[in-house]
C-alpha cells in the first residue's frame, strides 16, 4: 500500500513540472525522502497503513509542491541566466589572462570571484539586519553539503543559503542534498524541522545552483544557528555563531 500511495503522490507532484527532463530526478528525490520518513515512523511502532498516510500528509499538498518545483525548474529562465552569467565571467577571465603568465592561475579565480561579487551585489536586500559568511561543510555519503551564508531579515526570517555537490570521481548526484529533514535550532528556545513545504529560492552561481531556505520567527537575540541532520549513521551538526548586540555576552 505504501509504495502505491507514494507513487501516486509523486506522479501528482511531477505532473505540474513542465520541464519533463527533470521529472525523473525530482521523483527519485521525493521517493527517497518519503521512504526515509516512512521507515522512521515504522521505527516508532506506528502501523504500516498509518505510517504511509502520515508520510504523504507530511509532504504537503501535491499541487502546491508541484507548482513550487515547476518554478524552480524553469528551463528557459535557468538557461538564459546561466549563460549570461558565464558570459560575464569569461569577460573577467579574459581581462585577467595576462596575470596567468605572471602569477599562475590566480587570474582565473580572481576573475570568477569578481563576477560572482558583481552579481551578488545586484541582489542585495534592504531589509537585512545582518549577514554571516559561514563557509562550513559537512559530508553525507559522496555528497558535500556547504552552508555559504546566513541572512537575518527585519521580519524575523532567517535565510540559510547553501549548496551541495558530489565529490570528484564519484557517482554524480542528480538532485542536491537539501535542508529537508534537517533541524534548525538556536541552542535555546527555537527548534524547527525543515519540510519540503519550506520557502526556497534557487540561484544560479556560475556553474552550479545554490539554494536559499527561509525560516520564519527565528529569535532576534539568538546566539547560535545549529543545523542538525540525523538519519541513522548519516548525520552531521553545523554550529554557526551569530552576531550579538554591543554589550551582550
Amino acid at each position: 500500500m505504501a509504495k502505491e500511495l507514494f507513487e501516486n503522490y509523486i506522479k501528482a507532484v511531477t505532473s505540474h513540472v513542465k520541464f519533463r527532463f527533470d521529472r525523473y530526478d525530482i521523483g527519485q528525490e521525493l521517493r527517497e525522502h518519503m521512504e526515509d520518513l516512512y521507515e522512521d515512523l515504522l521505527s516508532q511502532d506506528i502501523d504500516e497503513e498509518q505510517a504511509a498516510q502520515l508520510t504523504v500528509d507530511y509532504m504537503g499538498d501535491s499541487e502546491e509542491l508541484g507548482k513550487e518545483l515547476n518554478e524552480a525548474h524553469n528551463p528557459v529562465l535557468g538557461y538564459v541566466w546561466l549563460w549570461v552569467r558565464r558570459m560575464f565571467i569569461l569577460i573577467f577571465i579574459f581581462f585577467g589572462l595576462p596575470t596567468v603568465f605572471m602569477g599562475g592561475c590566480d587570474a582565473l579565480t580572481t576573475g570568477y570571484d569578481m563576477a560572482e561579487t558583481f552579481f551578488m551585489d545586484l541582489q542585495k536586500e534592504d531589509d537585512v539586519v545582518y549577514t554571516v559568511d559561514v563557509n562550513q561543510k559537512a559530508k553525507i555519503d559522496n555528497t558535500v553539503f556547504s552552508v555559504k551564508k546566513l541572512k537575518y531579515h527585519e521580519d524575523g526570517t532567517l535565510e540559510i543559503r547553501y549548496l551541495s555537490y558530489g565529490l570528484p570521481f564519484t557517482e554524480k548526484i542528480l538532485f542536491p542534498f537539501s535542508l529537508y529533514g534537517c533541524e534548525v535550532s538556536n541552542g535555546a528556545d527555537y527548534m524547527k524541522k525543515v519540510g519540503l513545504g519550506a520557502k526556497n529560492t534557487y540561484h544560479v552561481q556560475g556553474l552550479y545552483w545554490d539554494i536559499s531556505t527561509y525560516l520564519e520567527d527565528f529569535p532576534a537575540d539568538s546566539k547560535w544557528c545549529n543545523i542538525i541532520y540525523e538519519n541513522g549513521e548519516r548525520s552531521f551538526t553545523i554550529e554557526i555563531p551569530l552576531p550579538q548586540k554591543e554589550g551582550e555576552a
